[in-house]
């Protein structure tokens, strides 16, 4: 999934914008805790291997950020009953309640 995550977000400019959102598609059964995991890591990835200071990666940058808003989306779907939240909860949660992560 790390993998899958970096070739994402390393694949164009804006590859950190559907990456939440195909890991949720491509692994329904996966927590979102574990996707929270894959996105860090992958972007401590990309900036170990690609970063070259003083310049950052700004895709490294946007894949924490959306690692961070996936896991506001988990406390949320947690906070109304969920304990364990995985993929498919998120795309439910996203089309009925917060469409962010499916238009991003």
């Amino acid at each position: 999934m790390i993998d899958f995550a970096i070739a994402q977000v390393s694949d164009k400019p804006d590859g950190y914008r559907a990456v939440v959102r195909n890991l949720a598609d491509k692994w329904p059964d996966v927590t979102g805790a574990q996707m929270v995991f894959v996105l860090v890591s992958a972007a401590h990835a990309i900036e170990q291997v690609f970063d070259s200071p003083p310049e950052p990666r700004t895709d490294a940058q946007h894949t924490f950020r959306v690692a961070a808003l996936l896991a506001s989306d988990l406390f949320a779907l947690q906070n109304r009953g969920y304990v364990t939240p995985v993929g498919r909860d998120l795309t439910a949660y996203w089309r009925e309640n917060d469409p962010f992560f499916l238009n991003l």
